[in-house]
């Protein structure tokens, strides 16, 4: 019988096949990265690959803790603070990643003319400066309390862009500048829909401590496939051909240790603009109780994900547990009492969510078996979040949101309902009227302390649970499976390919 933790830190599997001299190790992406820019994140492979790529000031461990990254000590609240810098890092073409590196990769970050719908997860809402108070001294100021700067600049999407990389935003993007990587690996090979390899830099010396600390060495090749089938990998594992994968719920009993990693959160989400029908929260609550989180992780996970009752899991800080926000699922009634009948809406989904984009398609039956007249979008992860993360807000009505969540917060997924719209350079993608929610968001911002911050996220969570602006689902979970010979740590819940092992 397979072992299934939602917080595994050490995985090593069962089959003999890894080619330990060679020192490579073979993985996938589900798709081609969007993005090699850690500003301009898309899809979940660009997070993968970044955090391969590029350095942040700090880091989550394998406890759950913030750790050092480019930073050994740092001394700030929610205004800002001062971050002294551990040295002797250097970018992948040999450039000393000083304080100057960092405060103009940061305020670019920053900038509003980057645009990035990560900015708010890092430093809120606000305005950033982040200045170098001397070579080992970086200063970040914010116009605007955000009291999850701490677990802000944990995120990939922060990553320190080497000066190469912001003289050529264009080739950053594409993967073209290699010395823009201040991280452990370069990118060296980039064939789109087929491969994506890095190697590890043999100068490198930057790992946290409780990476430092892990046995074996770190792969010295990472070689990406494209195209993740969940329903095949576990044979090429024990088959030889693959080292370290997802699997599908269905194969963990074929593997001694499994690792189940939450990686984010599944939940409906309604466009609110003024051409959706679901600026009518009766009709949001009428979909909504056509939707069971409970049949929902039956298709997409065989049962063994977490039920969400908000925005986040619940080990979570602050997360909701009150069942009775949530809509009671009782499809046969909303269909009975015609409450969605005709009703025209655009559903975008991904295919990523269960075997062969199940968790989409499950979501798209019940709608319309109660009526409603959908205009059904199911697209690989790409081209669905440049659809729906885009500024073209009337495209969409109706989407199966998954989250990166990268900074395990609340806040991560908060930001994507509540805020500015992502045209207007926020990250939210409902465009939602909720002046309330708003200044609870403030609120929880500037709260002192963790218990005042977990009284204002409860009144959140009751705000937007209460006008059905989202539909609770499951935890993002992955299962992976792995060869004889390959270790790797799941920090925070997280997948990070910098803790890769192998053991000989």
């Amino acid at each position: 019988m397979s072992v299934l933790t939602a917080v595994t830190l050490v995985l090593s599997g069962c089959a003999s096949n890894l080619n330990s001299s060679s020192g490579t190790v073979r993985t996938r992406f589900d798709a081609d990265p969007a993005s090699f820019d850690p500003a301009q994140l898309v899809g979940g492979d660009d997070y993968y690959v970044s955090r391969l790529l590029f350095d942040t000031l700090l880091r989550y461990d394998d406890k759950g803790e913030i750790v050092g990254g480019l930073a050994k000590t740092w001394d700030f609240d929610a205004l800002g603070g001062t971050f002294e810098l551990a040295g002797d890092a250097t970018c992948q073409d040999g450039t000393a990643i000083d304080a100057e590196v960092i405060a103009d990769s940061l305020n670019r970050f920053a900038s509003p003319d980057t645009k990035s719908g990560s900015k708010a997860l890092t430093f809120g809402n606000g305005d950033v400066k982040v200045t170098a108070e001397d070579a080992d001294t970086v200063s970040i100021k914010l116009s605007e309390p955000f009291s999850e700067l701490d677990a802000g600049l944990t995120t990939v999407a922060s990553g320190i862009v080497c000066p190469a990389g912001l003289d050529d935003v264009d080739g950053l993007k594409n993967g073209a500048v290699r010395g823009a990587f201040s991280g452990p690996y370069d990118l060296t090979k980039l064939s789109t829909g087929v491969e994506y390899r890095l190697e590890l830099r043999e100068e490198y010396d930057q790992w946290p401590d409780f990476v430092a600390e892990m046995d074996g060495r770190p792969p010295e090749t990472l070689s990406f496939s494209v195209g993740n089938d969940v329903a095949t990998n576990a044979n090429e594992i024990l088959g030889g051909s693959l080292d370290l994968a997802t699997i599908s719920p269905t194969d963990t009993e074929r593997f001694p240790n499994v690792a189940l990693v939450y990686i984010g959160e599944q939940f409906v989400v309604f466009n609110q603009n003024d051409t959706s029908p679901f600026k009518d929260e009766d009709l949001r609550r009428a979909a909504a109780r056509t939707i069971s989180a409970d049949a929902y992780n039956q298709v997409t996970y065989a049962g063994k994900s977490e039920i969400e009752l908000t925005v986040g899991d619940a080990g979570m800080q602050c997360a909701n547990t009150d069942e009775g926000l949530i809509e009671d699922y009782d499809r046969e009634a909303v269909q009975s009492e015609g409450l969605l009948d005709g009703v025209k809406m655009t559903y975008s989904a991904s295919n990523t969510f269960g075997p062969n984009g199940i968790g989409a398609e499950y979501i798209y039956q019940e709608l319309s078996d109660a009526g409603a007249d959908v205009d059904y979008q199911l697209t690989d992860n790409s081209s669905w979040a440049s659809l729906v993360l885009g500024p073209d807000a009337p495209s969409w009505d109706i989407t199966l949101y998954g989250s990166v969540n990268q900074t395990s917060t609340l806040w991560t997924n908060v930001s994507r309902i509540l805020g500015k719209a992502i045209e207007d350079g926020g990250r939210s993608m409902t465009r939602a009227d909720n002046p309330k929610g708003e200044r609870l968001a403030e609120q929880v911002m500037s709260a002192d302390g963790p218990k005042a911050k977990c009284e204002y996220y409860q009144a959140l969570q009751e705000n937007f649970l209460g006008s059905v602006d989202i539909v609770p689902l499951t935890a993002t979970a992955r299962f992976y499976g792995a060869a004889e010979g390959v270790e790797f740590l799941a920090p925070n819940q997280r997948i990070d390919y910098t803790t890769i092992r192998i053991v000989d």
